[in-house]
């Protein structure tokens, strides 16, 4: 179900006491190379939110996304729009405390966007302050050695995102305009000046090598997983043991 979809009639009595699963999408909007749309990290974590709706439609509740992120990095570049990590974390707790005041007990935070990744965890541990139970899915991240049996490398607008964009958003992706970086760097390190390198032309790795082809199976193989996540979830198996 959609959250937004619902009139408060049917939230009530088709939700409350039922259902104690939502996902919250969460993104940013910023350059992708030259090639791929400036909404790209909101369409692939949507679209996998859908993919989980059409599997467990009683399940889970997908909640409207927040499509603005951290994106310090490529604030230089056209189209870029960059909101601070506190603002970007107090405002994802408080989406997620207001679905925990209706019976929400998990939240599933379907991130698209590494720069958000620090006020995501500060998020979480606010959200398991209130009662909450947090998950957070960085699928390029979570579901990387699945990919690399796809692609030989990753990266922003690289083969992977450039993939996955082609397969769920082809018209969006301009690949005449398809770009790489050939630098890769050594160290985490963080100074003005040094975004043609680390972002060259809003890329890392190389997304020409992208093809749809490859990013039908990326989302194959990321749905089954979140999928797993889902079942895990809902059956208290979220750690590995060894004895």
């Amino acid at each position: 179900m959609y959250w937004q979809d619902l009139t408060t009639k049917t939230f009530r009595e088709e939700v409350l006491g039922r259902i104690d699963t939502a996902i919250l999408p969460t993104g940013s909007v910023e350059a992708h190379g030259q090639h791929c749309p400036l909404g790209t990290d909101n369409i692939a974590p949507w679209y996998f939110a859908e993919q989980l709706e059409a599997k467990f439609p009683d399940r889970v509740l997908i909640l409207p996304p927040i499509p603005y992120g951290h994106t310090w990095e490529l604030a230089n570049y056209a189209g870029t729009i960059s909101v601070s990590t506190e603002v970007f974390s107090r405002y994802v707790a408080e989406v997620a405390k207001g679905a925990l005041a209706w019976g929400i007990k998990n939240i599933v935070l379907m991130n698209g966007h590494g720069g958000n990744t620090a006020a995501l965890n500060a998020a979480m541990e606010e959200i398991a302050e209130h009662g909450g139970q947090a998950v957070l899915v960085n699928w390029w991240i979570d579901y990387s050695r699945d990919i690399l049996t796809v692609t030989e490398g990753q990266g922003h607008a690289g083969e992977d995102e450039t993939s996955v964009m082609l397969a769920i958003a082809g018209p969006l992706v301009k690949m005449e305009d398809a770009s790489f970086n050939p630098y890769t760097p050594k160290y985490r390190v963080r100074a003005m000046g040094l975004h043609d390198k680390t972002l060259r032309h809003a890329t890392t790795g190389d997304g020409r090598t992208g093809t749809r082809e490859k990013g039908e199976r990326i989302v194959e193989l990321c749905t089954a997983r979140m999928v797993e996540l889902l079942e895990d979830l809902w059956s208290d198996n979220l750690f590995s043991r060894k004895d």
